[in-house]
């Protein structure tokens, strides 16, 4: 199963609907130059757990992942190059809109979902990331700034883990802890390698002896 291939399409239908053309237009540019590392890692991740999850739920949740991200690593961009100072203006302003129509439809995404909190709080987090950096020393503004592919990365596992069981068990928490230290960086590891071994981490996390087996778990809703 390709992953990533499901990912990018459920984030393209995710936008297909948006208006007007130009805007629409910057967000599939957003898409094609996107790592796709958060999306495809949810897809993965809900599939090793369960492997009779609808392909559809994954996806659709794998595209609010990625949505959330994209929307927060373009703001990051807007905030150190500020356009409005040193570029295109109206470019800049463009891509403000790209931004946060890119947040509000991830939120839309995993709204009622496991992962809701999650996507908050690495909103609240790169606030303050980004706050700190601008009076931080030059050494620790690339670990303020490698906090938001840390979050999502996090994210990515543990919402696949809630599409697979409802709910997120500590094992598949080390495991989304583990990636997100390795694989947390700016710019983020292209799918085809942040996701070698991944599946065998997660399976045995989940054959732990400490680990509530899938089958007594809760479904999700599938939102």
């Amino acid at each position: 199963m390709d992953e990533t291939a499901h990912a990018r399409a459920a984030f393209r239908e995710g936008i297909d609907d948006i208006g007007p053309d130009a805007l629409r237009m910057r967000l599939e540019e957003v898409l094609e130059s996107a790592s796709m590392t958060p999306g495809a890692l949810t897809v993965l991740t809900a599939m090793t757990l369960d492997d009779a999850v609808e392909l559809d739920v994954a996806a659709r949740r794998s595209a609010g992942v990625q949505m959330s991200y994209e929307g927060l690593r373009l703001s990051r961009e807007l905030i150190h190059t500020d356009p409005w100072t040193t570029g295109d203006r109206s470019e800049g302003d463009l891509n403000v809109i790209a931004a946060e129509v890119l947040v509000a439809r991830g939120f839309e995404y995993l709204a009622h979902t496991g992962v809701a909190m999650d996507v908050v709080e690495a909103v609240r987090q790169f606030g303050r990331d980004q706050t700190r950096r601008e009076t931080a020393a030059e050494s620790e503004r690339a670990s303020l700034d490698r906090r938001l592919e840390a979050d999502f990365v996090r994210t990515a596992v543990r919402a696949g883990a809630d599409v697979a069981f409802g709910t997120i068990t500590d094992p598949i928490d080390a495991v989304a802890d583990g990636l997100a230290e390795e694989l947390g960086t700016d710019p983020l590891p292209g799918s085809e390698t942040a996701l070698v071994g991944v599946s065998e981490r997660l399976s045995t996390a989940v054959a732990s002896p400490d680990t509530t087996t899938p089958g007594e778990f809760s479904q999700s809703s599938g939102t």
